[in-house]
């Protein structure tokens, strides 16, 4: 495990400390500032950013509001919070733990209206979002043959995991013209059926806080601390979310191992492991 050697003194005593081994501590016990930290698989990486989530709040360097913990899925996220809810006496259902995409689905349900949303927006899950896409491409007579539904599907995530609109697409050939004009028309469509996909809530949810600095100056004040695992799976478009919400002020706690990448099919960049903050 690679950390910075430095703990606070506020480490010293605390229960919470009891069963760790001596990385473990330290990497719990970092004083407020970046840090990535890499290990390997089994070594107790999402034990050690749930540990120091409650040593921050025992030692009072920040409240259960005042942090936000980034999952790669709900079950993952949901044994965070089993675990934090053992370890201090809080009321973990308020805090910001989960999955990107379910955190950046309270982020959009909190601002629908600067989001340019309807309030009840739904939600297209894989298989939704395939469906809409051939309903369109009958609709509008694209061959089907030459641009399977599939691929195009292919095509808008990855668009959208590198943060680029139709418009931002470049245009390389005939072939990549249509695809670019089918997003468009697919972005159309979502927009006027009130749905998003999982892409979208990523890219809209972070540009609105490119867009807004209000709403970026209250997120970056409110969390001082963010904390990532699985770091290596993170692609271009979180990456780039991560850091809009880190303020001057913040601290980002990134645990990942190098040698590892199981959501590679979904655009994820170990290059992000050495861009980190």
């Amino acid at each position: 495990m690679l950390f910075p050697n430095e703990a606070t003194p506020l480490a010293a005593d605390s229960p919470l400390l009891n069963n760790l081994n001596p990385e473990q501590r330290a990497a719990v016990t970092l004083p407020g500032e970046h840090a990535l930290i890499l290990a390997g698989a089994g070594s107790g990486k999402t034990r050690v950013l749930t540990t120091r989530i409650a040593w921050l709040m025992q030692t009072g360097q920040i409240s259960p509001g005042g942090v936000i913990a980034v999952t790669f899925t709900n079950k993952a996220a949901k044994e965070m919070l089993t675990r934090l809810s053992a370890m201090l006496p809080v009321n973990v259902r308020g805090m910001w733990i989960g999955t990107f995409h379910g955190l950046c689905n309270r982020f959009l349900r909190a601002h629908y209206k600067l989001a340019n949303l309807p309030q009840s927006f739904q939600i297209l899950d894989t298989q939704d979002q395939l469906s809409a896409i051939k309903r369109l491409m009958k609709a509008n007579n694209v061959d089907d043959e030459r641009f399977p539904a599939k691929q195009t599907q292919w095509f808008i995530a990855g668009c959208k995991e590198d943060g680029l609109r139709p418009n931002m697409v470049e245009v390389r050939d005939d072939e990549t013209r249509r695809k670019i004009e089918i997003y468009q028309l697919y972005e159309d469509q979502c927009q006027r059926e009130g749905v998003v996909d999982f892409g979208e809530l990523m890219l809209r949810s972070y540009e609105l806080l490119r867009d807004n600095d209000p709403i970026r100056e209250h997120y970056q004040r409110r969390f001082r601390h963010i904390l990532i695992d699985e770091f290596q799976d993170t692609n271009k478009l979180q990456y780039a979310w991560i850091k809009m919400l880190a303020g001057p002020d913040s601290s980002v706690l990134a645990v990942g191992d190098d040698d590892q990448s199981i959501y590679a099919f979904r655009g994820a960049r170990v290059g992000n492991m050495a861009d980190f903050v």
